[in-house]
C-alpha cells in the first residue's frame, strides 16, 4: 500500500471514530454558513427596497418579512431593525461556530486520549530487538510533537477546511442564483487560488518531514545529554557536546527557515491572487450596477459574498499545509504502532501460582541471525531451591541466557521449561511474574523509595518492605536519608550511588517473592562486606527460592550449589568449585587469577602495617 494512503486512511480512521461529534460539528458549520449568508442579504434587500427602492430585489423570505412588517415605508423610518436583524444574525452565526468548535474539540481530544493510550500500551508490547535498536529521543518526539501536530490538525484544520467546503457548497448556488453573471465575476479566480495552494501543499510536504525528523534529532542530543550529563563532565567533553548541538541546531534552524521562506512567498502571492479576485468583484459588479445589470444591493452583497469565499479558500493553502504536517506525524507515529510486538497465541496459558522452581534447558539454540548463534546447543537442568552461579568472559552467552528463561527472546531449536511447562506455550507476563529479575542496569524511577521498592507488589505491606531492604543491606542506608522510605529519587536515581541502586532494585526484586530469582551480575558494584551480608540474606532462603547469579567473583561461587561455566555460546563446564578449581580450564583460570590478587593485596597490607609499625617506634 502506498504510505501516503495507508496514512490518510489512518486520518480517516481517526475521525470515524467520532463521527457523529464531526457530523455535528458540520451541521453547526452548515447552519452558521447560512446566518453569515444572510447578513449581506439583509443588507442588500435593505439596500434595494429601501435606499434605491427596487421592488423586484430578489430577497426571498426577507421581501415578506418586510411586508408584514409593514413595507418599505416602515423599515426606512425604523432602518434599526436592519441593523438588530444583522447582530442577532451574527451572533447566531457566532454560537454555531461555538458548537462546531466544542464539538470538534471534544471529537479530537477524546480521539487522540484513546491514541495516546493506544501508543503507550503498544510501547510496552514491542519486541526487545525493536527497543534495543530504537532511538529514545525521536520515539519522545514522536509521542509528543508529533502528537500535538495531529491535535492541532484534528481540532483546527480539519473543521477549517470542512467550513470551506460547506460554504462553497451553500454559498456557490445561491450567488448563482442571485445573478449568474455577478456569481461568475465573483468566482472567477477560486479555481486558480485553490491550484495553486494544492501545488504548494505538495512541494512542501517533503520539507515538513524533514524538520520534523530534524527536530527529532535535536530533542535525542539533548535527552542524551541529560541523562549522560555526569559522563560528558568526567570526560570534559562539553564544548564537543554543543559543537554538535550547534551543528543540529543550525540544521534544524536552515530547514525552518526554508520552510518559512516557502510559507512567505506562498501567503504573498495568494494575498495578491485573493486582491485580484476582489478587484474583479469591485469592478466588474461596478461595471454591471452602473449598466443596470444588477442592483446597488446585489453589488453590495457580492463584494461580501466573495470575501466570505475567497479567503477561505485561500486559508485552505494553509489547511493543506497542516494537512501535510499531520500526514507525516501520524505517518511516524504508525511507524511505530506498525511495529512487531512480541508475539502472542492463543493456546499460550499462565504459570500456576504454586510453580515449583525447577528449570530445563535441552538443546537450547538461538540467534539473531542464522549463521551467527548466541548460544549454541545448551543443555542443563536445575533443581527447585537450587543456587546456580554462572561464569564466563564477556559476550560467553550469559546474559542471553536470562533472556531466553525471561522471553525476551524466543528460543529457535531447543526447549525450557520452568516447573515442568513449557516456555514457548506460556504467556510471557505470567512468566515474568514468576521468575524475579534483577538485570545489568539498575533503574529506578523518578518516585520515592518507598513507590520505586514496591513497584513489582504495590500491595506489600511495610514489614515485608523492610525485610526485603533487610536483605538487600540497604535498610540502614535509607533509614539515615532524612525522608527515610519516602525520600523521592532523582531521575533514573541519579542522586543515589551505583551501590546503593542496585540494592534498592535487589530489594525491589526480593519483595515479589518469585519462585525464581535471577541476579545478573547484580552485586558488581557492591563491597566485600556488603556483598556477603546479602550473600547470607539469600543462603537463608536456600531450598525456598531457585537462584541464578551470574557473576565474575570467586567469593559467590564458592557459596553457589553448582557453577556453570559459558564460553563461544556453550555450557563447557559445571560442578562445584571444589570440583571445577582443580580441573583446566576456565573457572581455573578465574581462580588463580582473583586468588592472586587477594593473596598480593594481603602481602601489601602486611608490608603497610609493618611500616606503620616501625614508624610509630621511631
Amino acid at each position: 500500500m502506498n504510505p501516503s494512503k495507508h496514512h490518510h486512511r489512518i486520518l480517516v480512521d481517526l475521525i470515524r471514530n467520532k463521527r457523529w461529534h464531526y457530523l455535528g460539528s458540520v451541521v453547526a458549520v452548515a447552519i452558521a454558513s447560512y446566518f453569515m449568508f444572510l447578513v449581506p442579504t439583509i443588507g442588500k434587500v435593505v439596500i434595494d427596497r429601501v435606499i434605491t427602492d427596487t421592488p423586484e430585489s430578489d430577497g426571498g423570505f426577507l421581501n415578506r418579512a418586510i411586508d408584514w412588517a409593514g413595507g418599505a415605508e416602515t423599515l426606512s423610518e425604523h432602518l434599526w431593525w436592519a441593523g438588530l436583524a444583522i447582530v442577532v444574525t451574527t451572533a447566531l452565526a457566532g454560537a454555531f461556530m461555538y458548537l462546531k468548535d466544542y464539538l470538534a474539540s471534544r471529537a479530537c481530544e477524546d480521539t487522540l486520549k484513546d491514541l495516546r493510550e493506544r501508543l503507550f500500551a503498544h510501547l510496552h508490547r514491542l519486541t526487545e530487538g525493536y527497543l534495543n535498536n530504537a532511538d529514545s529521543g525521536d520515539i519522545v518526539q514522536r509521542c509528543t510533537s508529533d502528537m500535538d501536530t495531529l491535535r492541532q490538525f484534528l481540532t483546527r484544520q480539519v473543521m477549517d477546511m470542512g467550513r470551506t467546503v460547506v460554504l462553497v457548497c451553500i454559498l456557490v448556488p445561491l450567488m448563482f442564483a442571485a445573478s449568474p453573471v455577478m456569481a461568475a465575476v465573483s468566482l472567477f479566480m477560486l479555481p486558480v487560488v485553490f491550484v495553486y495552494a494544492w501545488v504548494y501543499f505538495g512541494r512542501i510536504k517533503s520539507l515538513f518531514q524533514e524538520v520534523d525528523e530534524a527536530e527529532g534529532d535535536l530533542t535525542t542530543i539533548v535527552q542524551e545529554n541529560l541523562t549522560g550529563i555526569r559522563v560528558v563532565r568526567a570526560f570534559a567533553r562539553q564544548e564537543y557536546e554543543c559543537e554538535k548541538f550547534e551543528q543540529g541546531n543550525a540544521r534544524y534552524r536552515d530547514l525552518n527557515m526554508k520552510l518559512i521562506r516557502m510559507l512567505s512567498n506562498f501567503w504573498a502571492s495568494s494575498d495578491l491572487l485573493c486582491l485580484i479576485q476582489s478587484g474583479f468583484v469591485l469592478i466588474g459588479g461596478g461595471y454591471l450596477a452602473s449598466r443596470g445589470v444588477i442592483t446597488v444591493g446585489t453589488y453590495f452583497a457580492f463584494t461580501l459574498y466573495a470575501n466570505m469565499l475567497i479567503w477561505p479558500i485561500r486559508q485552505l493553502g494553509q489547511q493543506l499545509s497542516e494537512a501535510g504536517k499531520a500526514t507525516v506525524a501520524i505517518g511516524r507515529i504508525q511507524e511505530i504502532l506498525d511495529a512487531p510486538e512480541e508475539p502472542q497465541s492463543d493456546a499460550e496459558r499462565d504459570l500456576p501460582d504454586d510453580v515449583r522452581g525447577d528449570i530445563a534447558f535441552e538443546g537450547v539454540s538461538f540467534g539473531f541471525e542464522p549463521h551467527r548463534l548466541v548460544l549454541k546447543d545448551v543443555s542443563f537442568k536445575i533443581a527447585a531451591g537450587e543456587t546456580i552461579a554462572i561464569v564466563g568472559p564477556t559476550g560467553a552467552g550469559k546474559s542471553m541466557l536470562i533472556q531466553l528463561l525471561m522471553r525476551l527472546h524466543d528460543y529457535t531449536t531447543g526447549s525450557i521449561r520452568v516447573g515442568g511447562y513449557e516456555l514457548s506455550s506460556v504467556r510471557r507476563q505470567s512468566v515474568r511474574r514468576r521468575i524475579g529479575t534483577l538485570l545489568q542496569e539498575p533503574f529506578l524511577f523518578s518516585r520515592s523509595l518507598r513507590d520505586n521498592i514496591k513497584f513489582g507488589r504495590p500491595s506489600a505491606s511495610d514489614d515485608h518492605m523492610v525485610r526485603s531492604t533487610t536483605d538487600a543491606a540497604v535498610h540502614h542506608t535509607i533509614e539515615a536519608f532524612q525522608e527515610k522510605y519516602d525520600t523521592v529519587i532523582g531521575e533514573r536515581g541519579v542522586s543515589l550511588s551505583g551501590g546503593q541502586k542496585q540494592r534498592v532494585t535487589l530489594s525491589r526484586t526480593l519483595l515479589r517473592g518469585s519462585p525464581v530469582l535471577v541476579l545478573d551480575d547484580t552485586l558488581s558494584a557492591v563491597d566485600a562486606n556488603t556483598e556477603q551480608q546479602i550473600l547470607k540474606a539469600l543462603s537463608r532462603k536456600a531450598g525456598e527460592q531457585t537462584l541464578l547469579i551470574i557473576t565474575h567473583r570467586i567469593s559467590v561461587c564458592r557459596q553457589a550449589d553448582r557453577i556453570f561455566v559459558m564460553q563461544n555460546g556453550q555450557l563447557t563446564e559445571q560442578g562445584t568449585h571444589e570440583a571445577l578449581h582443580d580441573r583446566p580450564g576456565f573457572y581455573r583460570q578465574l581462580w588463580r587469577i582473583q586468588s592472586g590478587q587477594k593473596a598480593q593485596f594481603e602481602d601489601d597490607a602486611d608490608d603497610a602495617r609493618q611500616e606503620g609499625s616501625l614508624l610509630n617506634a621511631t
